[in-house]
């Protein structure tokens, strides 16, 4: 009996996170190629402690993606900081791409000259990320922490587009949610047309983008934290939003369906389902593996990433993330296609009306 590679991968995810230990290989590599940054987001500290002479050499990255492409790993997302500040970024790009890998790249959109719009499309990066978290100038600049930002990714984002071959990248905005933008999202639809984006990602924002897990009644003193009688108002965006993603993008994904309750610390067991520990590997400057922001090995000192992800401390941290309450609603760290038994069955075996 031939069973389908999609229904393998399904239920070993699902399996996997039952019993604790990862039965398929990551499905995607993230790679943060450089911590450097021109931006200075209130919601990111990657940036504040970033050293050029920490970052893997392109013969170190080279090692890992041959590894991860031996192992299985399909896919590998690009990101930073900033990705595009990286001397090596394309030559990445390159042997990703040779290793048969789907390519993604997360990035800010604020380099992305006419000259540099020619090489990404010339790359066959496969998908853009653009994080744009707003739909004015003011607001957007407030958050990244730099007058100016929203009017360069503007201009990148139609350097792109008048580019010959253009249609091959799929272009996704990515909007971080927080109690400075939420009531510009009905008008971050109608920018998203206007620059003939191909797919929306609205995530919440988290108080710290490398410790998620961090998260606590502190929050609700952080001024980019949605509380009080703003909760009410988020509600009456949401309604309208979810009448509007029927008209066009799509954002029928468990983090969005959940960000009332995300922001009213409400969620309960079960509702999300984390995948942190099985779905990606990720790696960061200095080689670092991290699962949840927490060091569990360093391709430095121990080159296997198979012996890394299969380590003692992985097995711990997985513990320790299965135990986790505080949930960060990050889409990166869910799988909805295994987020039960359920779900497995319907994606590979029932019809779809």
């Amino acid at each position: 009996m031939h069973i389908p590679g999609k229904f393998k991968k399904d239920i070993g995810f699902w399996l996997s996170r039952k019993i604790g230990y990862p039965l398929v290989p990551p499905e995607t590599l993230q790679l943060s190629i450089t911590s450097r940054c021109n931006l200075q987001c209130k919601m990111c500290n990657a940036w504040k402690d970033a050293r050029k002479e920490h970052e893997l050499s392109l013969d170190e990255i080279r090692g890992v993606i041959s590894q991860c492409k031996d192992w299985g790993v399909k896919e590998i997302n690009l990101c930073g900081g900033e990705p595009l500040l990286s001397e090596i970024i394309f030559d990445v790009i390159e042997f990703a791409k040779l290793s048969g890998m789907r390519v993604i790249l997360t990035t800010n959109g604020t380099l992305i000259t006419e000259s540099m719009a020619d090489k990404l499309i010339r790359s066959g990066v496969d998908i853009i990320t653009l994080s744009v978290d707003g739909a004015k100038a003011d607001t957007h600049d407030r958050i990244r922490g730099v007058s100016g930002a929203f009017d360069k990714i503007m201009q990148g984002i139609k350097h792109l587009n008048s580019r010959p071959d253009s249609k091959k990248l799929i272009k996704v905005m990515i909007f971080t949610l927080s109690n400075y933008n939420f009531e510009e999202l009905e008008e971050y639809f109608t920018l998203a047309k206007s620059l003939s984006i191909d797919a929306l990602y609205i995530t919440s924002v988290v108080v710290d983008n490398v410790r998620l897990y961090s998260q606590g009644p502190c929050d609700a003193q952080n001024d980019l934290w949605i509380s009080g009688e703003r909760l009410e108002k988020l509600d009456r965006v949401i309604d309208r939003v979810e009448i509007l993603q029927k008209q066009g993008y799509g954002l029928d994904y468990p983090s969005f369906r959940l960000i009332r309750k995300y922001f009213r610390r409400r969620i309960g067991k079960g509702e999300w389902v984390c995948f942190a520990g099985y779905r990606r590997l990720a790696l960061v400057p200095g080689g670092t593996v991290q699962m949840c922001g927490e060091e569990i090995g360093n391709i430095r000192r121990e080159p296997s990433l198979r012996k890394i992800w299969y380590s003692d401390k992985a097995a711990k941290r997985r513990s320790a993330i299965a135990r986790c309450r505080n949930y960060c609603l990050q889409d990166c760290h869910a799988r909805n296609e295994s987020a039960s038994l359920k779900n497995v069955l319907k994606n590979n075996f029932i019809k779809q009306k």
